[in-house]
């Protein structure tokens, strides 16, 4: 069966489902989504937002464990969302204007059009903001929202880090945080509801008569005529058949930073040695596909809390700490992520102990210099591509990480603390030296799970960036990728409203370019 749209969108993550929903809002075109995971509509598993731990390693969850690494935790593994709404709908929903400096410094490396002042619009059209200020929006689809102050421990960390150095400072301000600590905002709704893509672009319009979601919908590869884009073969719902959607217009990649490179690899755009290798045809050598793979490196550092913890929150995660580890940063090199739970998924398996009652801080790399790979593991899209983010292979990570270890032990020495902080759990006091911190921290340490740039778009004349800077596959027509994989490098903070934002641009530069 071949059916023909003006668009076909593959991946409905954080970025397809904008791009969607925003180019089905011309009633005179017609746009197929195509999604591989199931509807989330109705799915209580998915939309209540305190419940996203338990998405890990489920039947909602890619799994992508990560090849052996030499100098990181090769038990770790990425998480990938498989349901409608993408990683908007399995992550933890914190919410962030990327900094002025990163996107300006996007532009900078031939990014046009993708400078703060082109980009900060974008985050204004699609929040709807509870924050102070001018700028932020207030009627757009994306709900955004400061975490209340409900927990009392957190409270006192607030207090410590003030104690400490660093002061309490507003998010989503407008100005970068170099050095300051707060309640996150994040995007989910007052009843608790996550606030992802699919709720916030598709939720509404699921009876547009020109967007027709095709779910449990997994694509195999983009279809050519010649090396224009012409459709998407997918397998259908029975397992069994292939279908192919074809385009008037436009095919657009929102399958993630992991599978959109996968996607390209299988469809013969990539680094032409791997494929061959594979035994794919090539048809455009394209060596940044599945290159240049970014993340934020997460440790964990924690304490058995003195008095009960809290038993309820929005979604256990909700303070953020910026700072800086050597003078002259215009933008944080260090970010930590307070819990008010366990977080001992791989502290246990190294025998250090646990508690249930118990508080921790995740110092990450903003800016990890480390950069990795996805390659195929065949040229059969049922298997699971290589995954090798390569941690810790630039001394600058493990450097920024283990100075994170040190400052949460003198924030939570503070006064402030000394009501909550019980025995340090992990790594524990026996652990100081550099070089000790540094092994538990290769033992133990997991990600952020923001894996970005594998489809980086950069300078029509850049052989190294796959895309130009209006997201087109370059040696190709007909083709554009709109998810994290575009970023040149990792934004600072966490990613997702700034994917959003890219679905944003990428439905403005396709209806532009197709008047």
């Amino acid at each position: 069966m071949t059916e023909q749209f003006d668009y076909v969108v593959v991946g409905g993550g954080s970025a397809g489902a904008a791009v969607a929903a925003r180019l089905s809002e011309d009633p005179d075109v017609t746009v197929c989504l195509l999604e591989a995971g199931p509807s989330d509509v109705g799915d209580k598993a998915v939309l209540e937002l305190k419940r996203w731990m338990a998405l890990l390693e489920s039947g909602y969850d890619w799994d992508y464990l990560v090849e052996p690494q030499e100098n990181g935790n090769s038990f770790m593994r990425h998480a990938r969302a498989r349901v409608l709404g993408g990683c908007s709908s399995h992550n933890s929903c914190i919410a962030f204007w990327a900094p002025a400096e990163d996107l300006d410094e996007w532009e900078s490396m031939g990014c046009t059009g993708w400078g703060a002042k082109d980009v900060f619009p974008l985050y204004q059209r699609l929040e709807n903001n509870d924050g102070p200020g001018d700028h932020h929006g207030r009627s757009g689809p994306v709900t955004l929202r400061t975490v209340p102050p409900k927990d009392p421990c957190g409270v006192a960390l607030l207090q410590a880090c003030e104690q400490q150095g660093i002061p309490t400072t507003q998010f989503n301000s407008g100005k970068t945080v170099v050095n300051g600590a707060n309640w996150f905002q994040i995007n989910a709704r007052e009843d608790g509801t996550r606030s992802s893509s699919s709720v916030s672009y598709l939720h509404p319009v699921l009876d547009r008569p020109n967007l027709e979601i095709r779910t449990n919908a997994w694509a195999k590869k983009v279809v050519f005529d010649g090396t224009r884009a012409t459709g998407v073969q997918y397998l259908d719902p029975d397992l069994i058949h292939t279908r192919t959607v074809s385009t008037r217009r436009e095919v657009v990649l929102s399958a993630g930073a992991i599978d959109t490179p996968k996607l390209l690899m299988l469809s013969g755009i990539g680094p032409a040695d791997h494929l061959r290798e594979i035994g794919i045809d090539v048809l455009v050598d394209s060596p940044g596909v599945g290159s240049n793979l970014q993340d934020h490196p997460e440790g964990v550092i924690s304490w058995e809390a003195k008095k009960p913890m809290v038993t309820d929150s929005t979604q256990w995660w909700e303070i953020g700490i910026f700072t800086t580890t050597e003078p002259g940063l215009d933008r944080p090199d260090l970010m930590f992520h307070y819990g008010s739970v366990p977080f001992d998924m791989h502290t246990v398996r190294q025998g250090y102990p646990t508690s249930e009652n118990s508080f921790c801080l995740t110092p990450n790399v903003t800016h990890a210099r480390s950069k990795g790979t996805v390659r195929l593991r065949s040229r059969d899209f049922r298997d699971k591509p290589k995954v090798d983010p390569r941690y810790f292979t630039d001394p600058h990570d493990m450097r920024v990480m283990t100075a994170g270890i040190k400052l949460a032990r003198e924030i939570v020495a503070q006064p402030a603390m000394q009501e909550w902080a019980g025995a340090e759990l992990f790594p524990g006091p026996d652990v100081q030296t550099d070089d000790e911190i540094a092994d538990y921290i290769k033992r133990t340490h997991n990600t952020v799970y923001h894996p970005a740039c594998t489809v980086a778009m950069g300078a029509d004349d850049d052989q190294s960036k796959p895309l130009d800077a209006r997201l087109r596959v370059k040696g190709v027509q007909g083709l554009r990728v709109a998810d994290a994989s575009v970023m040149p490098f990792l934004v600072t903070v966490n990613p997702n409203i700034t994917t959003m934002a890219i679905g944003e641009k990428c439905s403005d530069m396709v209806k532009e370019d197709n008047r």
